[in-house]
């Protein structure tokens, strides 16, 4: 009887238990919320151009539109302030009994050379010792007396040997005659004579193509010879103007 009664009990007692276990609230783990990323940061990079002398970090440029030249109105129409022009108008007949306006921009005359202005006696004073004088005074005189424009642009290489530019504008200038008359196989030998006084000074001007003229033209090697007693010719006279004036001559000797 008594072992009955005990089951009873413990059969009352775990009732109660689950009951209780029943009707309390359950626990439930709350969702662990993760915080969102973060965004990607863009960060503009620096351009590192280093030097020798430790220079500051060059920031990256953009490409910046060219600016614009500045403009003016002129005769009502617009036009660059940095032309070197002078605007002009005119006025054209379409032959139809009207008349129509149009414009151009005609250069602007370039300021005369001071030494243009000098007279051929004023010219030929100071073409002494200074080559510049000599060089403008040959170049005039060139169709009036090429003897004495030739002697002239000669001085003026003597007086600037670094300056070679006359007696090559001579050439091209005087003896530039082309043909099979004498008159042209003359301008040939001339040309080459003073060619080979330019190369002589230093020039790097070539004298080739001259040479197969010379030979076309019927030249040996005789008249080739003559051609360069012609050459120490010049360059004996710009070593006594170099004396004269100077005291001194960068013509070598042996040259001579």
């Amino acid at each position: 009887m008594k072992t009955k009664l005990t089951l009873l009990l413990l059969v009352f007692v775990v009732a109660c238990v689950i009951a209780i276990q029943t009707n309390s609230p359950v626990a439930t783990k709350a969702p662990q919320v993760t915080a969102p990323a973060a965004a990607p940061v863009t960060v503009a990079e620096q351009v590192r151009v280093e030097s020798d002398s430790g220079a500051a970090p060059v920031q990256p440029q953009t490409d910046a539109a060219p600016e614009q030249p500045e403009t003016e109105i002129v005769m009502g129409i617009e036009v660059r302030k940095d032309r070197d022009c002078s605007v002009r108008r005119h006025y054209v007949d379409l032959g139809n009994g009207t008349v129509t306006d149009a414009y151009s921009c005609v250069p602007n005359e370039s300021v005369a050379d001071d030494y243009e202005l000098y007279s051929d006696d004023e010219l030929r004073v100071l073409s002494y010792s200074d080559a510049r004088a000599a060089s403008v005074l040959g170049k005039r005189l060139v169709e009036v007396d090429l003897a004495e424009s030739r002697r002239l642009l000669l001085r003026a290489v003597a007086l600037k040997p670094a300056n070679l530019a006359p007696v090559m504008w001579l050439a091209a200038q005087a003896y530039s005659r082309r043909g099979q008359d004498p008159a042209s196989q003359s301008a040939r030998a001339n040309t080459y004579v003073l060619t080979r006084t330019a190369q002589a000074m230093g020039s790097a001007a070539s004298v080739e193509w001259v040479l197969e003229d010379l030979a076309r033209a019927g030249f040996d090697e005789k008249h080739i010879a003559r051609l360069e007693e012609q050459v120490r010719d010049n360059l004996r006279r710009i070593r006594e103007i170099q004396l004269e004036v100077y005291g001194e001559s960068l013509v070598d000797e042996v040259l001579l």
